[in-house]
């Protein structure tokens, strides 16, 4: 046993550097995914399970053949972009990102869609000091917190009705309860933008607490920032 951990210690790719692959190889079959999907209108943003992977082959993800999901697969055509976003919200507190392509889409014995490798993997740190150009950074305003504090945190997690807002763990910075009134603040073409959300969940982890927001905002506000909420450029 202790030679084959060994062994797939020593596993190097040839188009991921060594801390690429480390954070790649933290996703663990079953884990929930985001797939956003290139289409000529707008790009389409759906969850599915990740499968597994081959180093420097392709990536593994389970597409359903159900008549819900038609739509996606039509979508999946060879070639087509597709951006993957996973939530590691255990000890590493991440969200990476990577860019593949589809090279086919199987529906027997099971729906499977296989993509190219990543050549590049991003990630933001939820506990790290620098926040990069990948999450969408905002600045939250609710009641709890003090006047003079500038509270700030990440969307990691984004649709039409709601978000997931990941926050350090700040002894000023005190847990809002759900059903409080919140409002996030965030900048786009050096314009500030307000959204307004209330909290209908919140989970504390570690040194960062998750909430899930649904939003009581104008759609249209919340239209553009899903224009530009991409987590890899």
């Amino acid at each position: 046993m202790a030679e084959k951990i060994q062994m797939a210690e020593k596993i190097q790719s040839n188009l991921l550097s060594a801390e690429g692959l480390a954070s790649l190889r933290t996703m663990v079959p079953g884990d929930t995914v985001d797939l956003q999907i290139a289409m000529p209108a707008a790009p389409k943003r759906v969850k599915t399970d990740y499968t597994g992977m081959l180093i420097d082959e392709c990536m593994l993800f389970h597409i359903p053949t159900t008549a819900k999901w038609i739509t996606v697969r039509d979508a999946l055509t060879v070639g087509n972009d597709i951006v993957v976003r996973s939530v590691l919200e255990g000890d590493t507190g991440q969200v990476i990102a990577f860019k593949v392509k589809v090279l086919k889409l199987l529906s027997k014995p099971s729906g499977l869609l296989i993509t190219s490798f990543p050549k590049r993997i991003e990630s933001i740190g939820l506990r790290a000091v620098k926040r990069a150009q990948l999450g969408v950074s905002v600045s939250l305003d609710a009641e709890v917190y003090p006047d003079d504090e500038t509270v700030t945190g990440i969307i990691i997690d984004l649709s039409e009705k709601g978000c997931k807002v990941a926050l350090q763990v700040k002894p000023n910075w005190p847990v809002m309860l759900d059903e409080a009134d919140v409002k996030l603040n965030y900048s786009i073409d050096g314009k500030e933008v307000a959204l307004t959300a209330k909290v209908k969940n919140h989970r504390l982890e570690s040194d960062v607490v998750y909430y899930g927001l649904a939003f009581t905002c104008d759609e249209k506000l919340i239209k553009t920032l899903l224009s530009r909420h991409t987590l890899l450029t």
